[in-house]
């Protein structure tokens, strides 16, 4: 990040925490030990003001922060960058269909799957282009993050926290498919999609073992977990500096 990437990141950062402090101060430590009463065995007052509000935090991280620091270190490198971008064009009924099949026959158990379907990049891939035939109807899907002028060919991110339930991992699985479909149609070549995991709780790509995740997704073609995401957007090293931006923006929050 240039210094001026990295100001505004910062800034975006700041101004999330700062506006998301006021949670942790909306109840008294009395009140939370009544409604959490089974957590003072192991948990401090602080711990359990966290486990409070740990999931509102994350959903506003997920609609808010995410993107903006991800549009921010987009913007020094490329110039057609967007977030929550709708990507519309027109698929063929057999196109349509296969993509529905796959995605259905993927989310389910695999004892209870009708063909022993794994997620395969290519092989969807290879099905959904070759499946021709039908109407024409127009769909449309929309980006956590697009980067129209990524050197490759347009970019499709779908940013989400990386533990994300079935419907989420079957949806952005969906929402991948149609994307490449789309410009497919459209006669774009070159263009990626992929579902950008923001961290890793796991720590490395190989422990990752979210099961929803990886009951759906090609780990290895369709998902950018922690660095792999951030250093895609903005270069080699663009994780490391986030990460202490955060250090430093923590250091300067009000107490």
């Amino acid at each position: 990040m240039n210094p001026e990437t990295r100001r505004q990141v910062w800034q975006i950062c700041y101004d999330f925490a700062v506006k998301q402090i006021p949670k942790f101060t909306k109840w008294t430590p009395d009140e939370l030990r009544q409604s959490y009463p089974f957590h003072r065995l192991l948990f401090s007052d602080e711990a359990i003001v966290a486990a409070r509000v740990e999931r509102s935090v994350v959903t506003t991280m997920g609609n808010i922060l995410y993107p903006a620091i991800a549009k921010a270190i987009a913007d020094e490198h490329y110039s057609d960058v967007h977030i929550d971008y709708e990507i519309e064009g027109p698929v063929n009924d057999a196109a349509n269909n296969m993509i529905e099949q796959i995605v259905t026959e993927l989310r389910t158990p695999k004892r209870r799957r009708p063909t022993p379907r794994e997620p395969d990049h290519e092989a969807e891939i290879s099905d959904i282009f070759n499946s021709r035939g039908g109407g024409i109807s127009s769909r449309a899907v929309t980006a956590d993050l697009y980067i129209g002028d990524f050197p490759t060919g347009p970019l499709f991110i779908e940013l989400k926290a990386p533990l994300p339930n079935l419907d989420i991992s079957a949806e952005s699985k969906r929402k991948i498919l149609y994307f490449l479909t789309i410009i497919d149609r459209k006669g774009i070549s070159g263009g990626k999609a992929f579902l950008g995991l923001t961290y890793n709780p796991y720590g490395t790509r190989e422990r990752y073992a979210w099961s929803f995740t990886k009951r759906v997704m090609d780990m290895r073609s369709q998902v950018l977990i922690g660095d792999e995401l951030w250093d895609m957007i903005g270069g080699p090293g663009t994780y490391q500096e986030i990460l202490s931006v955060l250090e430093d923006v923590h250091r300067h929050l009000p107490t």
